[in-house]
């Protein structure tokens, strides 16, 4: 065999070596795929009671949650509303400006696609808000306006499976402890990412909630 052939041979050696590689390989982040093929598509959200606790012992709790968004390849945007809220030390309810008693809205958020695990088995979102605000609110029976505040939120994806389809993603947040969530770390390395509220002080807080997403027949694909 010429020394041409051979490089010709090795070389297409190596890109059959290179296509048989398995996908988690690429060492890329969970895709998720709209029905139909389409690049981006609506969704809507609900969850049942859920709760925000910071680190001081202060909660909020919640009877619901509501909302909706747009959901692409890589990640999309979210709305979410917080009702039948109320604080947990006199039981009186919370809402956001224009918004019903007991009803505290977000603002725009983004959610990014990611992996909450190091060896990145286990698929998940990182939701950001706009400038470090995710909601404002006052309590009834005081003048005192608080903020959720805080660079990023982590939530674990429970379903669908990796590779398969689903009418309804679920999206799951939970807390190790009150204030600090069970995933703060994309893989578990790099920027901690975390909840707090400003009131008269800053105390972390951590969300408790099981979301379910409805945007007809997607699929995920884990990279």
């Amino acid at each position: 065999m010429s020394k041409k052939l051979m490089l010709l041979a090795a070389g297409a050696l190596t890109a059959l070596a290179i296509a048989a590689l398995p996908a988690v390989a690429s060492a890329g982040t969970p895709q998720t795929h709209c029905p139909n093929g389409a690049a981006s598509c609506s969704f809507t959200v609900s969850a049942p009671p859920s709760e925000l606790w910071t680190t001081s012992g202060i909660g909020f709790k919640c009877t619901s949650v509501t909302g909706a968004g747009a959901m692409n390849t890589t990640g999309g945007s979210l709305q979410l509303s917080f009702n039948g809220c109320a604080e947990t030390v006199f039981g009186t309810e919370c809402h956001s400006s224009g918004q019903p008693n007991g009803t505290i809205t977000m603002t725009a958020l983004r959610y990014d696609n990611t992996y909450v695990t190091d060896g990145k088995t286990v698929p998940g979102v990182l939701v950001t808000p706009n400038s470090g605000h995710f909601a404002t609110f006052w309590c009834l029976g005081t003048t005192q306006k608080s903020e959720f505040s805080g660079n990023g939120v982590i939530a674990r994806l429970t379903s669908p499976a990796c590779g398969a389809s689903s009418n309804t993603y679920g999206l799951v947040f939970e807390q190790s402890a009150k204030g600090h969530q069970t995933h703060r770390q994309i893989t578990g390395t790099g920027t901690i990412f975390d909840l707090a509220t400003n009131g008269t002080t800053t105390s972390l807080e951590s969300l408790t909630a099981t979301l379910t997403i409805v945007a007809g027949a997607a699929s995920l694909t884990c990279l």
